[in-house]
């Protein structure tokens, strides 16, 4: 996964002072590397420099930063060409690279060129209009200032593709390298090897006469291999390098009379070359953007699934909740407390400790939903709850809804006198509340409980306490209710 800071920041100082050095400096390596011994421009550089910095600060201080590589552009051109000329054709770069941000902006293509539609965008604003209508002026410039054999449309053809290529190429690299990126490249052995190979193919290529060595033909279409596994490799950033210095280099050898395209005149052999970078870039950019959206798409997808796995299993946690609270009172139901009864009993009988388990009938509560009505009757219930939940608070403790208007608790490692005692506690707690029963003895709504209390034994089952507990219950409504009792197989001696 890859993570940056926020690209959008006010340009500094320093970006004021570094644009044009960079400018004039790449306006130089240009004449040294990509401009042929006619004069004739195989790959113009200068012009990405301030598109790239229009993209990566989305355009503020554009003026400014236009004026400064504006000045670069003509000191830099101004031992070539006259100063009257060198103006013009630093108009027309400027132009260029205005037209070609407006209309990305226009195309709400993405600065950061991570996408194949962004990618594709800023190739038909920069390299395809841009740089024709730009190649359409600055010919009619070079026609007017230095007249010359070279034809209009040959003039215009090198201007659009030396320009359109220097911004397809060096562009994303300036982007890909002004952006901080904290992805981590696992460099291999492997990885060694075919850099060292494709270093080394490379020099053979670009440093051989005549595209051969040794009467082997050696074509820089041999190196696009080591592009694409670069590409795969070390995604944009390193593929744009990589596209970057091959075609410094291609440019270079052709400059410099090597003839790495083979023996050919000057303007095919430029044309050659162009075409060459062109397929590299298009190849090795295109194949590496398309696999950094396809990782960010997947890792898209992953945060999505994990996002979607969480609600599923926090909707199923809330299912698995409510399949186990009775939907009136909000305790544990019926089902829970079978699951519950059964767990702490093989628990209890592992560990050789009693298990408490007390029955509870509210009194006399058919009357009490004749005379109030169902709707009070469920309030009943609900205080009812709420006080045994109230007075039994230990963790392990469970307080459930047993049916219709029966409760029950279950109290591992409880002796007889603590269960009956808590049971006591509620019973008082109830009747303290005073909640109106005018069908009952006692005028106030209360509880009869039935207390039991098992250490289990071999081959006995919970049946055997919910029984006692029943019985003990049972007990209770015989004896006047509104009490407590322990099941009397089980009161100590």
């Amino acid at each position: 996964m890859k993570h940056r800071v926020p690209m959008w920041d006010r340009p500094s100082w320093q970006v004021y002072l570094l644009l044009p050095l960079l400018h004039f400096a790449t306006v130089k390596l240009s004449f040294f590397c990509a401009v042929t011994p006619e004069n004739q421009v195989v790959v113009w550089l200068p012009n990405a420099v301030l598109l790239a910095a229009l993209l990566r600060f989305r355009g503020q201080r554009a003026w400014l930063m236009a004026c400064l590589t504006f000045s670069s552009d003509v000191l830099g051109n101004i031992h070539a060409v006259q100063w009257n000329e060198a103006v013009q054709l630093g108009l027309i770069n400027v132009y260029e690279v205005v037209m070609t941000y407006l209309l990305m902006r226009r195309a709400n293509a993405s600065p950061r060129l991570e996408r194949i539609q962004d990618l594709g965008k800023f190739i038909l604003a920069g390299p395809l209009l841009s740089a024709l209508f730009a190649g359409i002026l600055g010919a009619i410039v070079i026609k007017a200032h230095d007249g010359g054999a070279t034809s209009y449309l040959s003039l215009m053809r090198l201007w659009w593709f030396g320009d359109g290529l220097g911004m397809l190429i060096y562009t994303p690299l300036l982007l890909a390298f002004t952006q901080v990126m904290t992805e981590v490249v696992h460099f291999n052995w492997i990885d060694t090897i075919v850099v060292l190979l494709g270093l080394g193919l490379m020099l053979l290529i670009f440093s051989a006469h005549g595209a051969e060595a040794g009467h082997v033909a050696l074509t820089p279409t041999l190196l696009l291999p080591f592009v694409l596994y670069i590409a795969v490799r070390f995604g944009v950033r390193w593929t744009a390098l990589a596209v970057a210095l091959i075609s410094l280099a291609s440019s270079w050898a052709l400059t410099t009379g090597h003839q790495a395209f083979g023996g050919m005149p000057v303007h095919l052999a430029i044309m050659q070359a162009q075409e060459f970078i062109l397929t590299l870039c298009i190849i090795g950019m295109g194949f590496a953007v398309l696999l950094s959206e396809l990782k960010a798409h997947q890792g898209e997808l992953l945060i999505k699934v994990r996002e979607r796995t969480r609600e599923l299993e926090e909707s199923n946690s809330k299912l698995a909740a409510l399949s186990m609270t009775d939907g009136l009172t909000g305790i544990a139901n019926r089902r829970r407390f079978d699951e519950v009864l059964n767990i702490e009993w093989r628990r209890a009988a592992r560990s050789r400790q009693p298990l408490a388990l007390a029955l509870v009938d509210v009194d006399w509560f058919k009357k009490y939903n004749d005379r109030y009505g169902h709707l009070a009757g469920d309030d009943c219930l609900r205080t009812v709850a709420a006080i045994f939940t109230a007075n039994i608070r230990r963790s392990g403790d469970l307080v459930a809804r047993y049916g219709g208007e029966e409760f029950a608790f279950i109290a591992p490692a409880m002796d007889e006198a603590s269960a009956l005692r808590m049971a006591e506690t509620v019973c008082r707690a109830l009747v303290n509340l005073g909640l109106p029963h005018e069908q009952s003895p006692f005028k106030v709504v209360s509880v009869s409980i039935g207390v039991a209390v098992l250490v289990p034994q071999e081959g006995e089952s919970a049946e055997k306490l919910l029984r006692l507990a029943d019985q003990a219950l049972y007990q209770v409504k015989e004896h006047g209710r509104n009490q407590a009792r322990l099941a009397e197989a089980l009161v100590s001696k």
